[in-house]
């Protein structure tokens, strides 16, 4: 098993609905990446970090050190039963101002971003799609688009030379040129995928987000 210590930690964030289910489960063929579904870790950091500021003990007393020890330690903690050396983290709205800010406080370093790419009629379009099966959603999707828009375009402008921009169509179309890209941005070796059958490695429970199939993925590569 790696030590946290070796692990190389990439953030997916970026517009939904823009074949991130698809990519993840190509790139968890290669047994070295753990490319994670629905991650709860970016919500979890941004709302300890306002905990901590929060407190009037803290205010009192400010230990910052104390503090960034704890914040630093989530994540390497939290994939801590993960054998895989490079961890891929799920989470939308990484790249939004605060998040971004957060995250790069609690690793110490800008780290790598897989950031997803479709038009925003598209993701529009699929969405809507899902919520002709899915009468009973009850959340906000203008609310998911507004997160998604935000942190698709901040990274783009704040990091670009730390963002590998995914496009959903080159996703589809040009999978192995893709991949090939991908690895020699991370400075990993390429690895040999099969994309004749994918099998779909996203755990997510459906029923809990209330849209139906939002993680189905084809087995064959192409445009749904």
């Amino acid at each position: 098993m790696h030590s946290n210590m070796e692990k190389k930690y990439i953030f997916l964030a970026g517009m939904h609905r823009a074949g991130s289910t698809l990519l993840t489960s190509i790139l968890n063929q290669n047994p070295s990446i753990f490319a994670s579904s629905s991650s709860p870790v970016c919500n979890v950091l941004y709302w300890s970090n306002r905990l901590w500021s929060d407190q009037i003990a803290l205010q009192a007393n400010p230990n910052p050190m104390a503090v960034q020890a704890v914040l630093g330690s989530m994540i390497p903690s939290f994939y801590s039963t993960r054998p895989e050396q490079i961890i891929i983290d799920k989470g939308f709205n990484w790249g939004v101002p605060e998040n971004l800010s957060f995250l790069t406080n609690a690793l110490g370093y800008v780290p790598k971003f897989i950031v997803m790419d479709r038009p925003v009629n598209e993701v529009f379009d699929s969405y809507n799609e899902l919520l002709a099966k899915s009468p009973d959603f009850v959340g906000n999707i203008h609310g998911f688009m507004e997160g998604m828009v935000l942190s698709h375009d901040n990274l783009l402008k704040e990091i670009p030379e730390q963002c590998f921009v995914v496009n959903y169509k080159r996703l589809c179309n040009d999978t192995q040129g893709l991949l090939n890209e991908f690895y020699g941005f991370i400075d990993e070796p390429i690895y040999s995928h099969d994309l004749s059958y994918i099998v779909n490695t996203n755990t997510d429970n459906d029923k809990v987000w209330g849209l139906i199939d939002m993680h189905e993925i084809r087995p064959t590569i192409g445009e749904k």
